[in-house]
């Protein structure tokens, strides 16, 4: 079963050959490599989205030219999609801070999987196994299009993906290291599109759509507003740090 490995490219100098090396060293040897050029800057929406017109593969995986994977991430995670639409394994967030997200292995029914996710939304900080598209593997044949969003597309992404699937399988095991640094495309403010990191906002309308048929809505609305204060004070954090100043002159950035 062809595994089609999606790698966008933009930027990634200092860190693409420990990309590539751990995916060379991959246990699993029928995987398609799909490397993308982003060299005109159009985003990793975009550029995963042409990664995805021309994949051939049963299975769909992402890796980000500044991550690295661990050499049986996917021999680990095509074992584990046997009986289930989606399989997300454990990864290790490292850079600017250090995090590890990580589950039981465990084989969830979609209504566990809405549990999940809703412990999520009122917790972001834990319980977020379904975040981001890398160290994941989905069936090709259920996949659709990333939204032209600057940030949170990998978000909108997942939880339409997920409106197609039955089952879901964790992975306890770490698959994934996700490198986190401030620069990157998806933290950079724009002056051209002030709001474009606000993308989350749009991504989580994608969210309460999965869950709405088997949730009391108050209940999805309470909870989504939860998501929008995290991830707006999250943002605006990394605007601060990456433009410098006062908290107020950034704000005025914003709203001049």
């Amino acid at each position: 079963m062809t595994v089609s490995l999606i790698v966008p490219v933009y930027n990634a100098e200092p860190w693409i050959e420990q990309c590539m090396a751990s995916i060379r060293a991959q246990t699993y040897k029928d995987i398609e490599l799909i490397v993308i050029d982003d060299s005109e800057r159009s985003g990793a929406a975009a550029a995963r989205n042409r990664g995805l017109d021309k994949a051939t593969g049963e299975f769909i995986a992402f890796c980000d030219a500044d991550d690295y994977m661990e050499p049986d991430a996917i021999e680990k995670m095509v074992q584990a999609m046997d009986g289930v639409d989606l399989v997300a394994g454990s990864f290790r967030k490292f850079g600017e801070f250090e995090q590890i997200v990580t589950s039981t292995t465990t084989y969830l029914r979609i209504d566990e999987v809405k549990r999940y996710v809703f412990k999520n939304l009122n917790d972001p900080r834990r319980f977020q196994m379904l975040s981001g598209c890398c160290a994941k593997l989905y069936r090709r044949s259920l996949v659709a299009r990333f939204p032209e969003l600057t940030t949170a597309e990998d978000m909108a992404f997942n939880f339409d993906y997920l409106t197609r699937c039955q089952h879901v399988r964790f992975i306890g095991d770490i698959v994934y290291h996700i490198r986190k640094r401030f620069n990157s495309l998806s933290t950079t403010f724009d002056e051209k599109n002030k709001l474009g990191l606000f993308g989350f906002l749009e991504a989580l309308k994608y969210v309460a759509v999965f869950l709405r048929n088997d949730m009391i809505d108050d209940e999805v609305d309470d909870a989504i507003d939860s998501s929008k204060v995290y991830h707006a004070m999250l943002y605006f954090m990394r605007i601060c740090q990456q433009q410098g100043g006062s908290m107020q002159d950034v704000f005025k950035r914003l709203y001049p």
